[in-house]
Parts: C-alpha cells; sequence; structure tokens
C-alpha cells in the first residue's frame, strides 16, 4: 500500500508543479517530475493517515475549493483596509496582539488557519498553542480584544472551511 501512496503523492505534486508553472516545456517537466519524486518520498506518508478514501473524498475536496473564492475575498478586504490605512492622511492603525481561539484540532488545519491569516495583509501569526488550541496574531487595528470577538473577526472566515477540509 505504500506504493500507491507514494504514487498517488507523486501524481497530485506533479499536477500541482504543471498548474502553478503553466508551462509544458521539457526542462519544465523533467525539474518538476524530479522535485515532485523527492518531496513524495520524503512526506507521502505524512499525507496519507487516514484510509485514503477519506483524504481524497468529494465533499472535502468540494470544501477545499470552496476555500479558494472565499480567501480570495478575505485577501481583497484585507488588502484594501490595508490601503485605506497607508492613503489616510492619520494613518489610523491600532497595532496589538490578541488572542484567537481555534476549534480546528489537527496539526494541518491549524497550520492552514495559521498561514491563511499570516497570508492576510494587516494580520500576522506570531504564536500557536497547541494544549488549547489557539493562535496570537498581530493585528494592525484591533477592534475586539475578547477571544470570540476575535476570533470571529480574524479566524472565522477561514476556520469555517478548514474545518471541513482537514477535521
Amino acid at each position: 500500500m505504500t506504493g500507491g501512496k507514494l504514487l498517488v503523492a507523486f501524481v497530485c505534486l506533479f499536477v500541482a508543479w504543471v498548474a502553478l508553472t503553466g508551462s509544458l516545456d521539457i526542462q519544465e517537466l523533467a525539474v518538476g517530475a524530479i522535485v515532485a519524486a523527492l518531496v513524495a518520498l520524503l512526506s507521502h506518508e505524512l499525507l496519507f493517515k487516514r484510509p485514503m478514501r477519506e483524504k481524497f473524498g468529494a465533499k472535502r475536496w468540494g470544501y477545499a475549493l470552496a476555500y479558494v473564492p472565499a480567501y480570495i475575498w478575505a485577501e481583497i478586504k484585507a488588502h484594501a483596509g490595508v490601503i485605506y490605512r497607508i492613503l489616510h492622511p492619520r494613518m489610523p492603525i491600532k497595532p496589538g496582539i490578541v488572542e484567537v481561539p481555534t476549534d480546528l484540532r489537527t496539526d494541518f488545519g491549524i497550520t492552514g488557519l495559521a498561514d491563511s491569516i499570516t497570508m492576510t495583509p494587516g494580520t500576522l501569526s506570531v504564536e500557536v498553542q497547541e494544549e488549547k488550541p489557539r493562535l496570537f496574531v498581530h493585528w494592525i487595528d484591533v477592534k475586539a480584544v475578547e477571544p470570540e470577538q476575535t476570533k470571529a473577526a480574524i479566524a472565522k472566515p477561514f476556520e469555517r472551511f478548514l474545518t471541513k477540509v482537514f477535521g
């Protein structure tokens, strides 16, 4: 079964390589195949801790695909907010570090949330605590300090999808 996991990991990584490079040049494909093979060799066991059927279920993929436009929308709103602050004569910011609890329990889910928050302008995940899953986030314009309010403002747009994708 390990060979099957390795092959699926390789194919997924190689397809991602081709999609991200957008090139069908033989040199690009060769480099992509080598990189995909190395990464698959190193990580295929991590990718398949649960049964394959559960990992590649249609519902999970549906939520992953739905996450893309939701993430892009969050990015657009965050970029607009940061641009507003930059262009405003008084630069209205109120920076601070806030606690953001999460319902996510898996390492992949918590990492996905932390990465999504960090990639969104105006927020930066600075610490993750696993024993009581929560993140500490630097927020450019603190609007709330209560954990449930910060969760609603920062994590909720991402968490509703990531919970379905990563459990």
